[in-house]
């Protein structure tokens, strides 16, 4: 299993890589790195979680450490459009503040249900309803994402070019949307083996 310090290194790369491109206002560029960052954090959350698995853990830790990825892959969407609208890009995109708020709620959630099941863990037992529901979370952000996804591509809102305020916004929604449903596409695909 990474470490914190691990996930706070990666989550604070991840947010630079992605707040710095959208200083060179290439549209293409941040698609490109956005793409990357997203990329990465499957990788890392795929690898943890199948290290995990071979380890032996228990259900709770297994599922604990699929909301931290899910956790990580919200905060750096969220964190990456806070500072890229506040900081970076002057023309305005008066919906930014939703998304923040939308990314970091999710985070914070994922936070959360990943610190429950880690009590489990750490009294040596598994909470059936708890993984439960976990699934069904799991799920549902799963129906969420592929909706999202595909309504970026009908409503022509990926790619974006820069002419659009909300050019960053999309790729980050459109890179975040897939990581979120790799990561738990793979946790379902875990659960099963």
């Amino acid at each position: 299993m990474m470490s914190l310090v691990t996930w706070i290194i990666v989550l604070v790369a991840a947010v630079a890589a992605t707040v710095l491109t959208a200083t060179t206002n290439q549209a293409e560029t941040h698609l490109m790195v956005t793409g990357a960052v997203a990329l990465v954090l499957v990788g890392l959350a795929v690898r943890d979680n199948w290290t995990i698995i071979g380890s032996g853990a228990p259900k709770s830790q297994v599922a604990s450490a699929t909301a931290r990825h899910c956790g990580i892959a919200w905060a750096w969407g969220a964190l990456s459009i806070l500072l890229i609208y506040v900081l970076v890009i002057e023309a305005r995109w008066p919906e930014w503040w939703q998304f923040f708020l939308g990314f970091g709620a999710a985070a914070l959630g994922s936070f959360g249900f990943s610190s429950l099941l880690d009590r489990d863990v750490a009294k040596g037992k598994d909470d059936p309803a708890l993984i439960k529901m976990g699934r069904g979370l799991i799920i549902g952000q799963i129906v969420g994402v592929i909706a999202a996804l595909i309504s970026m591509f009908v409503d022509n809102k990926f790619p974006r070019p820069i002419s659009f305020a909300d050019w960053a916004g999309c790729n980050i929604f459109f890179f975040g949307g897939l990581a979120i449903l790799l990561i738990s596409l793979n946790a379902l695909r875990s659960a099963r083996e």
